[in-house]
């Protein structure tokens, strides 16, 4: 097995295509065979095991591990076609010249949906930039990933297109899902002549996921066992925040406010009424220091953050997360969006209670544009050295931070 994984017999491609990765196959079949013999030898246990049994089994595991192959192969293309197992689903944008000389050989690939296709102006052929209108429809193709449930981006492009090919990288940021690019057909051309029909199937990535499926897994875990355990502990404490809210002043003692999360996908956010005012209806504005709208018991809740604790509700939901950059109000994320670079990749992870910029003291108000890029930098700074320890790490300061008392 070790060997088999480091020849790459336990990729997809070299799953269902048996046939082209049996040299390979029976090459570590035999040299792990060598390896059980050198070790009777080397232990001088020969005596002690039948030659004949040894024997035996090297010829059967020559034999059957390529027809083992060859089943698991057939079994796994019949799955995918049956939608048993879930095929990678892909969103296509391309020149129309490219996306024409495209066949089932080349793209997509093995097992992969292609659930949309959008088709750009064609600019990139005649060497220029993206036009406004192929602007437009990178965003219908955000969207429409979003809408369908996609898993990566796939563009078919000229390579030599490069300031077209940079404009398209630009524009697909704004998702955290990955973007393929895909060989043009002179590239196709060329690789069509040398190279097995697995080979063929190869791609550039120009924008990988922030995180693993195994990272995210496992952060999902962390933030489902301590949201859960938080609400169980604290269950009387909200209970009775909750009355005393409702007794200071006339409302709901639950906030309700849309808030953008991963991949910009809207969801209701729940806080602590600290407020007179509630409804969230014309600009919405920061709250200050010394703040006439806060309540008497909002503004210890503000202070000690505990107007953030129904938010353990969103993470529970999967809308949220412990860690992550702090979700803004929609009308803030269109603003900042068109002013600040790079301001959407803060939605290429889950949105946190509490976040790398909030314990580096890049909290609160932020009246200036200079504040709000200090705490989107260090929002990009955690979206792209994200660990579990560096959450942990986060948490841990979280609570130290809290005792300062210093929000408003």
């Amino acid at each position: 097995m070790l060997l088999a994984q480091l020849a790459g017999l336990y990729r997809l491609p070299a799953l269902l295509a048996p046939l082209a990765s049996l040299p390979r196959l029976t090459l570590m079949v035999a040299l792990a065979q060598l390896a059980v013999v050198g070790a009777l030898f080397l232990l001088k246990s020969g005596a002690d095991h039948s030659r004949g049994a040894t024997v035996a089994f090297a010829i059967l595991a020559l034999a059957l591990a390529p027809a083992g192959r060859l089943a698991l192969a057939r079994t796994a293309r019949t799955a995918i076609r049956h939608g048993v197992i879930q095929a990678g689903r892909i969103v296509t944008l391309g020149d129309p010249f490219e996306l024409e000389r495209l066949d089932d050989s080349d793209f997509p690939d093995f097992g992969a949906e292609e659930v949309a296709r959008i088709r750009l102006s064609g600019s990139a052929t005649l060497g220029g930039g993206l036009l406004h209108a192929d602007r437009a429809r990178v965003a219908q193709a955000i969207a429409c990933a979003r809408e369908l449930g996609a898993t990566e981006f796939a563009a078919v492009m000229p390579w030599g297109a490069e300031i077209a090919l940079t404009e398209l990288c630009a524009l697909l940021r704004a998702s955290p899902l990955p973007v393929r690019l895909y060989p043009d057909e002179r590239v196709r051309r060329v690789v069509r002549r040398g190279c097995d029909a697995a080979a063929r199937r190869f791609s550039v990535t120009l924008q990988r996921e922030p995180l693993s499926a195994a990272e995210r897994a496992a952060k999902r875990a962390f933030d489902v066992v301590v949201a859960s355990a938080g609400l169980l502990a604290l269950a009387p404490a909200l209970l009775l925040i909750a009355v005393v809210i409702r007794l200071d002043s006339p409302g709901r003692a639950i906030f309700r406010q849309r808030r953008c999360g991963f991949d910009n996908r809207e969801f209701v956010m729940f806080k602590f009424r600290t407020m007179r005012v509630q409804e969230e209806c014309g600009p919405i504005v920061q709250a200050s220091r010394n703040d006439c709208r806060v309540t008497r018991v909002g503004r210890f809740l503000r202070r000690s953050s505990l107007d953030e604790l129904p938010q353990l509700l969103n993470v529970l939901r999967g809308e949220m997360s412990l860690v992550g950059p702090r979700p803004h109000a929609i009308a803030h994320d269109d603003e900042y969006k068109a002013r600040i670079a790079n301001y959407a990749l803060r939605h290429h992870v889950k949105p946190g209670i509490t976040g790398a910029a909030q314990v580096a003291g890049l909290r609160g108000a932020t009246p200036q544009l200079s504040q709000m890029e200090r705490r989107v930098e260090r929002d990009l700074w955690y979206v792209d050295n994200w660990s579990m320890a560096l959450d942990l790490k986060v948490l841990l300061a979280t609570a130290f931070a809290l005792l300062r008392l210093d929000a408003y």
